[in-house]
């Protein structure tokens, strides 16, 4: 799972460095028309701006979550929960270090046919980790109910 932790940060940093240093803020880059592209974005708050400028609080968040992700996970031996746990500490990681370091989130990803905010590497990975850790306890669930 640590592979994966590290893994996740350097991928989310990578994409985020690429961004600040090779685009201008603001920047769209057209992906696949009228649907999705690539914009320089900064977001000193969480998804549509809330909580903006809490820096202290949403770090703080982060570093709980990631504790408690940590425990919990050395006490699972199921190869997606462990990954889940991965991509979802991998994620919040990526995000901390952005606002630990520049006081907030660099995000890119544009959805251009509906009101969605525009996201990140990190992001991505915290929701698949999520999704992944649903299906795994789905999974676990149904297991469970057979053997009684």
């Amino acid at each position: 799972m640590y592979w994966i932790i590290i893994l996740t940060v350097s991928i989310d940093q990578l994409c985020k460095y690429l961004v600040r240093n090779f685009m201008d803020y603001g920047q769209s880059i057209p992906l696949i028309n009228g649907v999705f592209q690539l914009t320089s974005h900064r977001n000193a708050g969480a998804a549509w701006g809330i909580f903006s400028g809490q820096k202290i609080f949403l770090i703080s968040i982060a570093i709980i979550v990631i504790v408690f992700g940590l425990i919990y996970s050395r006490k699972v031996s199921d190869k997606l929960t462990r990954i889940a746990f991965g991509f979802f500490i991998g994620g919040a990681m990526g995000n901390v270090v952005d606002r630990l370091i520049f006081g907030e989130v660099t995000d890119m990803f544009e959805v251009t046919f509906i009101n969605y905010p525009i996201f990140n590497t990190a992001d991505v990975f915290l929701v698949s980790g999520a999704i992944l850790l649903m299906i795994s306890t789905y999974r676990e669930s149904k297991t469970q109910k057979n053997l009684s």
